[in-house]
């Protein structure tokens, strides 16, 4: 989430004579193809349309917009309006991967806004080489992300059915009584916890690893509270994984394997995309996903 200007990417607009810059540009990739006819027709700020600045066979996706919303002076109070940052985020995203429906594209930052064209051209000139490299490796690949929970009740009640300590150790429990069987009872409880940790762990690893098999890139992002997920369970993987399109089936069914291997052990597999490459992306442009 943005949360102050340090999160964006703007230039002080400057005066030209005696009047006052009104707009700026925004940006909201960088592509090498994209027919004019497949572009969004509304910038974040709906007054202004979207069109291409093209550069030695890239092009920046760029819309004007009003320095009365989107200011270096204003920028920060709106930043801290929930209502407005929620609005310019849903925005800037759908115009992204609309474009993303159509051709490859390096995402830039929210709120990567320059003072002029000319700017914009400067900046594509700067980083041309590296733009055309980048833009060649994504090439026919996009981003899926995964995030896996675990219901540690449900893993609670079917951990014997996994563990062989477990297991042995419920039936040596039935064999105790009294004092003996509460002790015992109590090293079972003991086994368990530390059980649920290690399926935890083993379920993210191989998880990661047999999809990553699939995968040209792959990276772990840090994982999320309940507060953020809303979720009871606990979260136990946050990955994201560039695929090519023609992996994306094989892809696709190691998920669903992951799914039956894991499923009745309380754990849930939450898939999405295909997104920009917010994850696999370097150099001053870079924004992951989390």
């Amino acid at each position: 989430m943005v949360k102050s200007a340090k999160d964006v990417s703007l230039e002080t607009p400057r005066s030209v004579g005696a009047q006052p810059r009104m707009h700026g540009y925004y940006v909201y990739a960088i592509t090498n193809s994209l027919s004019l006819a497949r572009l969004p027709e509304k910038g974040i700020d709906p007054t202004y349309p979207v069109y291409a600045l093209p550069d030695r066979g890239i092009q920046a996706i760029v819309s004007k917009v009003s320095l009365v919303e989107f200011g270096q002076d204003v920028l920060e109070s709106n930043l801290q309006n929930l209502q407005w940052l929620t609005a310019k985020v849903y925005a800037h995203e759908s115009i992204i991967e609309a474009i993303l429906a159509h051709c490859t594209l390096i995402p830039m930052r929210f709120c990567t806004i320059f003072r002029s064209e000319s700017r914009v051209r400067e900046m594509l000139g700067e980083h041309h080489d590296d733009f055309v490299n980048t833009l060649t490796r994504l090439e026919g690949k996009k981003e899926w992300g995964l995030k896996v929970f675990g219901d540690g009740a449900i893993l609670a009640q079917r951990i014997g059915k996994v563990s062989d300590r477990v297991k042995r150790l419920e039936m040596e429990m039935a064999e105790k009584s009294g004092g003996a069987a509460y002790l015992w009872k109590k090293r079972l409880d003991e086994a368990i916890a530390a059980e649920i940790d290690r399926v935890n762990i083993e379920c993210a690893q191989r998880g990661h690893d047999r999809l990553s098999s699939h995968a040209e890139e792959s990276v772990t992002n840090p994982l999320q509270g309940k507060e953020i997920t809303s979720r009871k369970e606990e979260m136990i993987l946050n990955g994201a994984y560039l695929v090519a399109d023609e992996r994306l089936g094989a892809f696709q069914a190691e998920l669903a394997g992951l799914e039956d291997e894991y499923g009745a052990l309380g754990f849930s597999f939450q898939v999405s995309g295909p997104w920009p490459p917010y994850n696999f992306m370097a150099g001053p442009y870079k924004e992951a996903r989390k």
